[in-house]
């Protein structure tokens, strides 16, 4: 019981640090914070693939693909949207945040 209390411990005190050190970065550029971001929530998204994989939850790993899959797409359209608009990342912000967007090769009337 007093292990089990020690390791519970030692990973919150370990949280705390780690959350403390993303306190402290300051970013030069807010875009290369969210890169990080999106890359950090990738690799756990891989990694919980490969759990998935081991364990033998192939339909639970095809959900995780798909959503990595949508995820990445969803990024990579960001970044066309601002790599050719004179607004650049605002653009792409305004795109994001806008209920009614429209998907790239669809009509305004179109279902999504």
């Amino acid at each position: 019981m007093k292990e089990e209390f020690r390791e519970s411990t030692f990973s919150a005190q370990e949280e705390v640090k780690l959350f403390k050190k993303e306190k402290d970065v300051a970013w030069h550029f807010k875009c290369n914070r969210v890169q990080l971001e999106f890359n950090e929530d990738t690799a756990d998204s891989i990694q919980q693939i490969d759990w998935s994989i081991e364990h033998g939850k192939p339909d639970y790993c095809l959900e995780l693909v798909a959503d990595a899959l949508t995820k990445i797409k969803k990024r990579n359209e960001l970044i066309r949207i601002s790599d050719t608009s004179k607004g650049g990342w605002d653009t792409s912000k305004l795109y994001d945040s806008s209920p009614g967007k429209r998907q790239r090769g669809r009509g305004k009337d179109e279902p999504g």
